[in-house]
């Protein structure tokens, strides 16, 4: 996994949890606008969540998987740090998942920017164009490794 700064990861640690805990309710929201805005920059993305087989499918995984996203990442944000061999096993098990469930790595640059633009969403003006930085190169980092594992 490529090496992310201190500095990045403590701006993104902070940020997220700002934004986490100046929510309520969002573990059960954040995915939710993420993979909203993902649809929007990326419409293909719907076929993973079972669009094509009809609008209440395609809404039931997405919840599933929304509730999920939050989680993922906070379990991710906690465990970086020197050593990252462990993240790594975490990630390779992503990596696997999403490959088994046919994402394709392509749809990997726009959840960053779907991240990102939720994170602005709850943040506001607060987030810094630092800021911003930071969340594009801790994310790229993250999703090169799921990439690369997908790829395997």
């Amino acid at each position: 996994m490529k090496e992310v700064g201190y500095e990045q990861i403590a701006t993104v640690l902070e940020t997220w949890d700002a934004a986490r805990f100046g929510s309520k309710g969002f573990d059960n929201e954040f995915g939710m606008v993420a993979l909203e805005r993902l649809f929007e920059i990326q419409p293909r993305a719907k076929k993973v969540f079972g669009y094509d087989q009809g609008e209440d499918i395609g809404k039931s995984h997405a919840t599933v998987h929304a509730t999920a996203f939050a989680g993922l990442f906070d379990s991710v944000f906690q465990m970086l740090g020197p050593d990252l061999e462990f993240i790594e096993d975490i990630l390779r098990q992503v990596g696997r998942r999403h490959k088994s469930m046919g994402v394709s790595p392509s749809f990997f640059p726009y959840m960053g920017q779907a991240l990102v633009h939720t994170v602005e969403k709850y943040l506001g003006k607060s987030l810094t164009a630092e800021q911003r930085v930071a969340w594009e190169e801790v994310y790229d980092s993250i999703s090169n490794e799921i990439v690369k594992n997908i790829l395997q």
